[in-house]
């Protein structure tokens, strides 16, 4: 089986001189989500969106099983769920975990072929082959007969994967003529880049390469003539100034720069051609217990088309895994984001804000800015950025935020830019945004997840000490990876040894948990009266409910005051809220791990844990 959507619709069986691709609509629509989605899992109801545009009609899911059905008959489709016949190798097209899910080889579809080619021709135009990358972006270019999905009908989902791969199209052409300027062929494409600057009058990149062009071929007034004409028509349509980049170019005309002479010193706008900057960490752990909520990021990250960009908030109490699910999450969708994946922690390790200037250097540095560019003051910074990411796919990872107002400068503009943000306080950044606040694993994903951290260690041999070492970490990834860092750095320790080193380690400088660390950087992003009251609470044994009347007499405060106090301490996941008594009063107690109190020897929290 294989397909082509780089144009009109193609599909081949076993004989691949004879198109097969059906001829109703909604089986090609059916077979193009399938395809566009191999290997991953497209449930039913994303599929009726697709079809039906979020009214589906009550014959919907049998009519979708009937182009299913359709599909699996004329491509000979086994379905491993059926009990069927199914082939021992080749396409199958599976009904798996409430949706259905194709499995074909890569190279049996143009569009993935074509994205590798296009990867490999950015790496060599990086690393100075612009032959190579001619080549090779020439090639992924005749992969193209026509527009992406030309004769098939579009809903939400096949909308936004025309516009990813008219954009990655683009981004080919961009990469060849990049490619060519660099190896002096300015005459041969002279006559695309004209075309290009008539058709697309305020595409600065289309202008600035004309420019560069005109130059070398001694056309001086031609080139200064084209940046006026830009000029005019980015402030009549847009209402804007050229760029930075567009008024320097402009500037080395006039001063007939030598540099614009030479390929490697072309003074042209950043375009596709440069290697887009991949700021994210590895994840430091493997995710258990977290697949409902990975799901939840990656769909809203790599799914259905919107008509603002994507946007989530990942928050929980210190050692929930937010940073890991972030980057996780962010590495997966990586592939929808082309043109580069920026990360910043908005905290530094002590719980200080980081300048939003610096971060901003940062990203705009990996975007290709120039020295010069970056001196400018954080207002024009953030304009520069949000400029160059209006018609980019940027995903942006924003971890330890703790105030939207920081938030801000950072977001890109564009519709095809994804934003993650983990935080330490519940935010509301704006009505489209989707939350995943994190609470503690469930009992036996801890267990699991401590087991596997350190295979083969003596405390497999001790089920109870081990689950007695579970209890102690409530539920808290951060803190269960700590032990078993400790324990893989002690392999002949028992359950009963680790388990004695936690509750004797308490001390106020000891953290053998993971979790003051984590407490006392949420802490420092709070008000100075809040940060009192939650050292007054957790340096005695906490009770079970934490009152107003009790925050208020150990500040020596108003009721009224206190209970604002701990609202504040509710919001930065430090304290969990509880409904209100016979008075109308919230109670409140320690979110799981919170209290630095949580972890000293000897304590109720702990005697309860363990």
């Amino acid at each position: 089986m294989r397909i082509n959507l780089l144009g009109p619709l193609q599909a081949y069986g076993d004989d691949h001189r004879v198109d097969m691709a059906p001829a109703a609509q909604k089986v090609r629509q059916t077979l193009a989500v399938l395809v566009l989605n191999a290997g991953r899992v497209v449930p039913f109801e994303h599929l009726m969106d697709e079809l039906w545009n979020d009214n589906p009609p009550a014959s919907a899911p049998t009519a979708l099983q009937t182009y299913v059905y359709q599909l699996r008959k004329r491509f000979s489709l086994g379905n491993p769920r059926s009990g069927g016949a199914v082939r021992a190798a080749g396409p199958l097209l599976g009904t798996v975990d409430g949706g259905y899910q194709l499995s074909l080889p890569a190279d049996h579809v143009d569009v993935f072929r074509c994205e590798p080619l296009l990867a490999r021709a950015r790496a060599e135009f990086h690393d100075g082959d612009f032959a190579g990358a001619r080549d090779t972006a020439a090639a992924a270019l005749r992969l193209w007969r026509d527009d992406a999905l030309v004769d098939v009908r579009k809903g939400p989902m096949l909308k936004a994967e025309a516009i990813r791969l008219k954009e990655l199209r683009t981004s080919a052409h961009h990469l060849r003529i990049e490619s060519d300027l660099h190896l002096g062929r300015h005459h041969e494409v002279l006559g695309e880049l004209t075309s290009m600057a008539v058709q697309e009058p305020t595409d600065e990149w289309a202008q600035g390469n004309l420019m560069t062009a005109l130059y070398r071929m001694d056309r001086r007034a031609e080139a200064l003539q084209v940046y006026r004409r830009a000029r005019e028509r980015i402030a009549t349509e847009l209402g804007l100034d050229p760029s930075p980049q567009l008024r320097a170019l402009h500037t080395a005309v006039l001063t007939s720069d030598e540099a614009l002479l030479r390929p490697g010193g072309r003074l042209t706008v950043v375009s596709a051609a440069t290697r887009p900057p991949c700021h994210l960490p590895a994840p430091r752990e493997r995710l258990t217990g977290r697949a409902g909520q990975l799901a939840r990021l990656t769909e809203v990250l790599a799914g259905r088309a919107r008509e603002d960009r994507p946007l989530v908030v990942v928050g929980g109490a210190p050692g929930t895994g937010k940073s890991e699910l972030c980057l996780h999450a962010a590495h997966q969708v990586s592939g929808h984001y082309p043109d580069g994946r920026l990360h910043a922690r908005l905290r530094d390790g002590a719980g200080r804000r980081v300048r939003p200037a610096e971060i901003l250097r940062s990203f705009l540095r990996g975007l290709g800015a120039t020295e010069m560019q970056l001196r400018q003051s954080t207002t024009d910074l953030s304009l520069l950025f949000r400029t160059w990411t209006a018609d980019l796919r940027v995903l942006v990872v924003l971890d330890d935020v703790c105030d939207v107002e920081e938030l801000t400068p950072l977001l890109p503009s564009g519709a095809g830019c994804g934003v993650v943000i983990g935080s330490r306080r519940r935010l509301f950044v704006s009505s489209t945004a989707v939350h995943v606040d994190l609470a503690g694993l469930p009992f036996d994903d801890c267990l699991r997840l401590l087991a596997s951290s350190v295979p083969g260690h003596s405390i497999a041999l001790d089920p109870e000490g081990l689950r007695q070492l579970a209890r102690l970490c409530r539920g808290l990834p951060g803190a269960l990876f700590a032990i078993a860092a400790q324990l893989r750095r002690r392999p002949h320790w028992t359950a009963r040894q680790a388990t004695a080193w936690v509750l004797a380690s308490g001390g106020v400088d000891s953290d053998p948990q993971g979790v003051r660390a984590g407490f006392d950087r949420t802490l420092a992003t709070l008000s100075a009266e809040s940060r009192s009251l939650a050292h007054g609470l957790s340096s005695s044994v906490a009770p079970d409910r934490l009152t107003p009347a009790l925050a208020a007499a150990t500040l020596g405060i108003s009721d009224q005051r206190a209970e604002d106090l701990l609202e504040e301490l509710a919001e930065n996941y430090l304290l969990r809220p509880h409904r209100p008594s016979v008075n109308g009063r919230f109670s409140y107690e320690w979110e799981p791990g919170t209290s630095p109190f949580a972890t000293r020897p000897g304590s109720a929290s702990v005697m309860r844990s363990a």
